[in-house]
């Protein structure tokens, strides 16, 4: 399947594998829509965990799912252990793109990119950026493998 429309990133900053469980499979016997948006999340949280950071908001700024696109080109089934790799883009004062590369020996099972808002959860709104976020992000070894 091509994948003409979402353009990855030329460098990724964090490598993470998780493994398919039997939750994760559909009626059609591979990985549905709805586990495969998990696995991204779990990916996501596996970053920013690392660099110290949460979705929450600990530090004032959490952050909260704005867009989602997922396009997909062979299937996975339970077992499977997928490689993720995900790398920041289109950073800007309230908002970040989080692209991901998902893959199983030499096919690429999906890649995907959610935009992410900086997201003040007390006071339910946007606001800007944490100047240490990218930082952050991008000091993370990057050849992590958080399982």
């Amino acid at each position: 399947m091509k994948h003409d429309r979402l353009v990855l990133p030329a460098a990724f900053a964090f490598v993470t594998d998780i493994a398919v469980q039997a939750r994760d499979i559909n009626y059609g016997g591979h990985l549905g829509h709805d586990a495969a948006v998990s696995l991204l999340h779990e990916a996501r949280r596996r970053w920013l965990a690392a660099a110290g950071l949460d979705e929450a908001g600990s530090g004032g700024a959490g952050l909260i799912m704005l867009e989602l696109e997922v396009h997909y080109g062979a299937e996975a089934f339970w077992a499977d252990r997928l490689r993720v790799d995900m790398g920041v883009t289109g950073l800007g004062p309230v908002r970040c793109e989080f692209r991901y590369r998902v893959g199983r020996g030499g096919s690429e099972v999906l890649r995907a990119r959610t935009l992410m808002g900086f997201f003040d959860y007390s006071a339910r709104r946007l606001v800007r950026r944490p100047a240490d976020f990218l930082t952050r992000l991008t000091a993370v070894n990057e050849e992590s493998d958080n399982v």
